[in-house]
């Protein structure tokens, strides 16, 4: 990826902006769904009774979906930061 300036001068954020919006998916992905699904569902059975066990289902799926969403964010980030370093070395 090369970025071209033409009279005129690109701020840093204007780079990240525009490297952002290449890098971003429409949607984390049918694992995603899955889990969200999954965590929906069990609250829908909890809504009626709310026995403990049905809380630490819902709270480990909670768990699972965010672990997900955390590593997702992670792995965007990083791929981002390695191409603006090589960017930045062109």
């Amino acid at each position: 990826m090369l970025i071209i300036i033409v009279n005129g001068v690109y701020s840093m954020d204007d780079i990240l902006t525009y490297l952002e919006s290449i890098t971003q998916p429409d949607s984390l992905g049918p694992e995603h769904s899955v889990l969200m699904q999954k965590l929906c569902e069990l609250e829908s059975s909890v809504l009626k009774d709310i026995p403990l066990p049905s809380l630490d289902m819902i709270s480990n799926a909670r768990n699972e979906l965010f672990l997900f969403e955390c590593r997702e964010c992670f792995s965007r980030g990083f791929h981002l930061g390695a191409r603006l370093m090589l960017t930045l070395r062109e």
